[in-house]
């Protein structure tokens, strides 16, 4: 299934965050399938979003929620949230994203139990909220912000760069601000219609991770590779729904494969449990 057009939601999108934009795009796109992917694969990546201040971190992840539905999300962090109040939101989403806003862990606030959400990436939680039942994360996890070393084998790595706002990129953000929900409601729900075609795209996961492999580094470990592999798998979804430019496509899967080489050399050692 492809539409013959490009929405106009989704080339301001690309105008307005670029390469990097569009790979979180099609992470989030995927975290609507999150459980039937891990169901299929076993894993689903966490997403960090890095950057300096005024790297443009905020407005990327408040038009992703924007693409959803919501106008004013509440990203958790450890000043509004504990860690029992997270466990119980992770309890309930499911396949959808969950939001940690980590840019401000340093300033008092309880410190989230890293070790404890490295289970956010695949299938099995042992963690435990307030009400005594096993958490069972059936949804996907953002977190804005440099996330501690302890994840980074269960994550994708999106660092975004401050740079000059170009009169073109600036006047993108603005018409996607300016743009009615109504105009927008189509990402999730063709998002959420297109199980199979999730499914299918995601098929093909395993066999990138190799085409990866090749492409990057022989170095390149089995779980960073399955990891970026599913990414460009996700991309293919994006673009069988709505039709993405080629030229932005060809760039996102550039992005992933550079995503891909920077993690190699990061760990030594064994692949963690």
């Amino acid at each position: 299934m492809q539409n013959q057009q490009t929405p106009q939601w989704l080339e301001l999108f690309t105008t307005a965050f670029g390469a990097k934009g569009l790979v979180a795009l099609a992470w989030w796109a995927g975290a609507y399938h999150a459980e039937r992917i891990r169901n299929l694969q076993g894993t689903y990546p966490i997403l960090q979003i890095n950057g300096d201040s005024g790297s443009g971190k905020t407005t990327l992840v408040d038009n992703l929620w924007k693409l959803s539905g919501v106008t004013e999300p509440e990203g958790v962090t450890n000043r509004n949230h504990t860690f029992s109040a997270l466990l119980a939101q992770l309890a309930k989403a499911v396949n959808e994203p969950v939001v940690i806003d980590d840019m401000a862990n340093d300033d008092g606030g309880e410190h989230f139990d890293w070790e404890a959400l490295r289970e956010c990436y695949s299938t099995s939680l042992g963690m435990r909220a307030d009400f005594g039942q096993p958490v069972r994360f059936r949804g996907a996890l953002v977190i804005v912000g440099t996330g501690p070393n302890i994840l980074k084998q269960r994550s994708v790595q999106v660092q975004l760069k401050r740079a000059e706002q170009a009169h073109e990129r600036s006047a993108a953000v603005q018409a996607l601000y300016d743009l009615h929900l109504s105009e927008l409601e189509g990402f999730l729900a063709t998002v959420k219609a297109h199980q199979d075609m999730a499914i299918f795209c995601m098929g093909k996961a395993e066999a990138l991770a190799f085409e990866l492999a090749d492409q990057v580094s022989t170095e390149l470990s089995i779980r960073d590779a399955r990891n970026h592999a599913q990414l460009i798998a996700l991309l293919d979804f994006l673009d069988s729904l709505f039709h993405v430019p080629a030229v932005a496509l060809d760039a996102a899967k550039a992005e992933v494969r550079g995503m891909a080489w920077h993690t190699v050399g990061r760990t030594r050692g064994p692949v963690e449990d």
